[in-house]
């Protein structure tokens, strides 16, 4: 007990209230210092507007609200929202096109009278593709050789006029399949032939039209044969 009545005696010994004297003098000096900040403030405002005004045409209540403003140096983003990402189905790849047996037709099961409905639909096609009155005319057989190469074959009664391979010669069915490099067509014997485009010539009809394809002019895939500009190519006699 009587070391805790030491401490406090102590303590009241070093923390002892400040005199009044010493607090007015501190409470003026501190007033005084509040006026001299304000008024050097006061002097720094009055030199930017004389210097500013003249050079300037804006109003002096513009510029001190301008003084006033705070400018941050750095600009801070707003946070971007997580949107939902939308996922895109993968494309099979030609690979993967290829174990899975998309390119390759059954030998046995197409029968030639089943596809010949769309032979019939084929020259319906053709026929408003082509617009054969108006574009057999000599001004506009550009357009028409232009059409025919851009055309789809599938359903096209085709025959092998001309080849380097003997035994494609004559060989005559409906296009089931058109790959980059061959036409794969059902003959009237019900066989399933894959007749090559290059150096080999084509005949087909359509009304009383007779056209010629030259093989080594179509080795292009149908979906790119479409959007592709052709230039006009001397015909390749084999």
């Amino acid at each position: 007990m009587e070391k805790n009545e030491n401490i406090k005696a102590s303590e009241m010994m070093f923390y002892q209230p400040l005199p009044a004297e010493v607090r007015v003098t501190l409470a003026q000096h501190s007033l005084l210092s509040g006026s001299t900040q304000s008024n050097e403030k006061k002097l720094e405002d009055r030199f930017l507007m004389s210097y500013i005004q003249p050079r300037t045409s804006i109003i002096p209540e513009e510029l001190t609200a301008q003084f006033k403003k705070n400018y941050p140096l750095r600009v801070g983003r707003p946070a971007k929202e997580n949107k939902k990402t939308r996922t895109r189905k993968k494309a099979l790849t030609s690979i993967e096109k290829r174990k899975l047996g998309l390119h390759k037709l059954p030998k046995t099961e197409i029968k030639y009278k089943v596809c010949a409905p769309l032979h019939q639909l084929w020259v319906e096609y053709m026929e408003n593709f082509l617009e054969l009155e108006n574009s057999t005319k000599a001004a506009n057989k550009d357009l028409l050789y232009q059409r025919i190469a851009k055309a789809d074959y599938h359903g096209c009664l085709l025959m092998v006029t001309r080849s380097k391979c003997p035994s494609y010669i004559g060989a005559k069915g409906i296009i089931v399949l058109e790959t980059k490099n061959t036409f794969q067509i059902i003959c009237e014997d019900d066989q399933l032939r894959i007749i090559p485009k290059r150096d080999s010539v084509f005949t087909f009809n359509v009304s009383r039209w007779t056209f010629t394809l030259f093989g080594n002019h179509m080795n292009i895939r149908p979906s790119e044969r479409a959007a592709r500009k052709f230039k006009s190519k001397p015909t390749i006699d084999l």
